[in-house]
């Protein structure tokens, strides 16, 4: 769906509206002028009629006096050739004025012709009444004698004009103080400075001042978790530092003492340093999402399969009471780089600790390739109900990492198996 801007809409009614209004105005007018010269010429035309009637009552005869605009006879046969021929008598309704133009027999002006049937109800006959027009003359007096009813029209039009002018700026006025309070909301959120708000707090309307203070309220609640949020990775992590150290320090010593150890004790070292190395991952990982930006870090050529093998040959203590293998296939050498050492780390360190943390039995499939790696593995039971959720910190901080860096990350889950794949292609060289 387009979206487009408010005043645009309010401005097209708005526009709509005025040039309805006027066409409207305008064909009222237009037919009003035309009906009241009409109107005006039926009741003169029926006014003469009336007193030919007066005078044909009392002479017996009608006027003796005829011209071209009013001629009035007793008998069809008295009226012109014209009139007989242009007009059928016959269907003529009483006291309806009829109208016919016939064009001259060169090209100019015509002649108008009006007949009416005028009933003389006292002596039960009919009067013929006929006039004729010249349209030369008529324009002739128009041009010398131009109508008042031109000038009153055009005085009624700039009347009109005057009026939607004043219609219209009111009306812009009172859009420029409705979309205005919503201009200044949608500029302000395009920053969300909480430092900058005075311009919210004097809103004329009192529906948009709450909605202004929702607004800010609902950014200062949403920053203070991100805050929260951010305190709490930073300080657990460099909290976590200190005694992760020491406990590191302390298994590499016991590791060199570790030949003199019964078995027992050379296997709980071995547990001591694998869960030094789990938290040190932890560790860098929540360093990483305490991070709104990513700090530069070296790139160098990986080789992508030795990091696998290494990371899963590290991580393998977490399927020593499973039923879980893990299989290796290359397709290709990895051809992207140099890439970020340390983030790839994080990224496939994630991933494989999710596949042996939650597979139960079966096998692990690595699918190294030449743009970067895919990992499938079968899910136990208690993880295919909402595995997104159940695969803890790695995931999302998978997601910020390639999101970051503009790789592309999929990850689904079909049936009883989970598919994961990244790919350490830029955007903009898979948009290439």
């Amino acid at each position: 769906m387009k979206r487009v801007s408010i005043k645009r809409d309010i401005y097209l009614y708005l526009f709509g509206l005025v040039l309805s209004l006027t066409t409207v105005y305008v064909l009222m007018i237009s037919q009003s002028y035309q009906v009241g010269l009409n109107e005006s010429v039926k009741y003169g035309f029926l006014y003469e009629l009336k007193l030919a009637e007066q005078e044909y009552l009392t002479n017996g005869s009608p006027p003796q006096v005829q011209s071209k605009t009013l001629q009035v006879y007793s008998e069809f046969e008295q009226l012109p050739v014209a009139f007989k021929t242009h007009f059928d008598w016959q269907n003529f309704n009483p006291d309806v004025i009829y109208e016919e133009y016939v064009a001259g027999e060169q090209e100019g002006s015509g002649n108008y012709y009006y007949a009416a049937l005028h009933y003389v109800t006292s002596l039960d006959t009919y009067l013929y009444v006929a006039s004729q027009y010249d349209e030369a003359i008529y324009l002739e007096l128009f041009s010398q004698n131009p109508p008042e009813s031109i000038n009153q029209l055009n005085s009624a039009f700039l009347m009109v004009g005057a009026l939607l002018l004043f219609v219209f700026v009111l009306v812009r006025l009172l859009i420029h103080r409705l979309t205005q309070p919503i201009i200044l909301m949608s500029q302000w959120a395009q920053t969300l400075n909480l430092e900058d708000t005075e311009k919210l707090a004097h809103f004329r309307y009192i529906e948009v001042h709450h909605l202004a203070e929702q607004l800010v309220d609902s950014v200062k609640s949403q920053q203070e978790a991100i805050e929260r949020e951010e305190f709490f990775l930073r300080a657990a992590s460099h909290e976590l530092r200190t005694p992760v150290s020491i406990i590191s320090a302390s298994g590499d010593m016991l590791t060199r003492l570790s030949d003199v150890m019964p078995r027992g004790g050379q296997r709980a070292v071995a547990r001591i340093n694998r869960s030094v190395m789990t938290m040190h991952n932890l560790i860098t990982s929540l360093l990483w999402m305490s991070r709104n930006k990513l700090l530069d870090v070296e790139q160098s050529h990986i080789n992508m399969e030795s990091l696998v093998q290494e990371t899963l040959a590290n991580h393998y203590y977490l399927a020593d009471e499973t039923k879980v293998t893990a299989e290796i296939e290359v397709q290709g050498e990895l051809n992207v780089g140099p890439l970020p050492q340390v983030l790839v780390e994080i990224v496939i360190t994630n991933l494989i600790r999710n596949a042996l943390q939650h597979t139960v039995q079966g096998k692990i499939d690595i699918v190294l390739s030449c743009d970067g790696l895919t990992i499938s593995n079968s899910l136990n039971d208690q993880v295919q109900g909402d595995s997104d959720a159940s695969f803890g910190i790695g995931l999302i901080l998978i997601e910020r990492l390639c999101q970051s860096q503009g790789w592309h990350f999929i990850q689904q889950t079909q049936k009883h198996c989970y598919f994961a794949s990244v790919s350490f292609l830029t955007n903009t060289h898979q948009d290439n």
